[in-house]
């Protein structure tokens, strides 16, 4: 009788741990697509955990791997560059007065908007899910270049790169162009407070 209900008991367990395992290929169920989705999501607010408001210290609360140092661009603003293990993430601006994070500025890929628009990727690719590029406007003093689409987020901003050279096709030494090269890239992923 041992036996009998020991062989019962292995068969159940084998069930058990059949059930566990997902090594059959099948796909994670949804709300943990939809929660690994909104780790990484750039939103009119925020890129993932990270919000407009927020303050240095509940940043680094809400990524728990990350770590900050302050950094300077050419034209003497002062960033937090966050980083996640040795690759800088994002760069925040904090707020003269209240030290609150008021841009956020992504330069990881695995964050997206909610058409799926990254860093890294392709203009053309872009223009697909935003319908269509409508600007692309290079700044003078600080030499950047941002492109505007018809579907664009509120609140967010693309800063592009060409691989040699200007994202954008000027005509004349113009500063704006609807026309990109085919090498255009997004570099960077802008949130700013209104």
């Amino acid at each position: 009788m041992f036996r009998k209900n020991l062989g019962a008991g292995v068969v159940g367990l084998v069930l058990l741990l059949g059930g566990c395992d997902n090594s059959s290929g099948d796909k994670p169920s949804a709300s943990a697509q939809q929660n690994a989705n909104s780790r990484y999501l750039i939103s009119s607010t925020a890129a993932g955990a990270v919000q407009l408001g927020m303050n240095l210290n509940e940043v680094l609360i809400a990524l728990p791997n990350a770590t900050s140092s302050n950094e300077q661009d050419g034209e003497g603003i002062t960033w937090a560059a966050i980083t996640v293990h040795g690759e800088i993430i994002m760069r925040l601006m904090l707020d003269d007065a209240d030290h609150t994070v008021n841009l956020i500025r992504v330069f990881s890929p695995e964050y997206k908007t909610e058409q799926g628009v990254h860093v890294g990727e392709n203009l053309q690719s872009v223009a697909d899910k935003l319908g269509g590029l409508t600007e692309i406007q290079a700044t003078e003093i600080e030499s950047r270049e941002f492109a505007t689409f018809k579907n664009s987020p509120q609140n967010v901003e693309f800063q592009v790169v060409g691989r040699d050279g200007s994202a954008g096709v000027y005509a004349n030494s113009g500063t704006s162009t609807s026309i990109a090269s085919p090498s255009a890239t997004i570099h960077s992923v802008w949130i700013m407070e209104d």
